[in-house]
């Protein structure tokens, strides 16, 4: 009854570490994505109000090297750099919501804090 006991003790532990090992990883992950989106959000939105090419370069470049300093290995930074690009695609298409004028303040406040 003991080794039972035992068994079962050290497989809850095992349980549980892996399960607070998975939620921290997907914690982590699940903050590099929301960076990637936010990002690409805010370059799909210069794009789409026809600022700068420089400037957005610059924040594009910018933003995606964080990214990947943020990934922990090669699945995470591809993942977010997918992310990002489709974001991207799909914000450059879309006028922020304001409108460009009022979206001017959002974007050079963006390229000071991604520095």
């Amino acid at each position: 009854m003991t080794r039972h006991f035992l068994n079962t003790l050290l497989i809850a532990a095992t349980t549980t570490t892996a399960a607070v090992y998975s939620a921290g990883a997907s914690a982590q992950e699940d903050r590099l994505l929301a960076l990637a989106r936010d990002s690409a959000i805010i370059a799909g939105g210069a794009r789409y109000c026809r600022y700068d090419p420089d400037e957005i370069e610059n924040f594009t470049a910018r933003a995606e090297a964080r990214i990947s300093s943020l990934a922990k290995d090669e699945y995470e930074k591809i993942l977010a750099r997918l992310e990002f690009k489709n974001i991207l695609d799909a914000y450059t298409v879309k006028e922020p919501q304001g409108g460009c004028s009022d979206f001017r303040a959002v974007f050079d406040r963006s390229q000071k804090n991604v520095q």
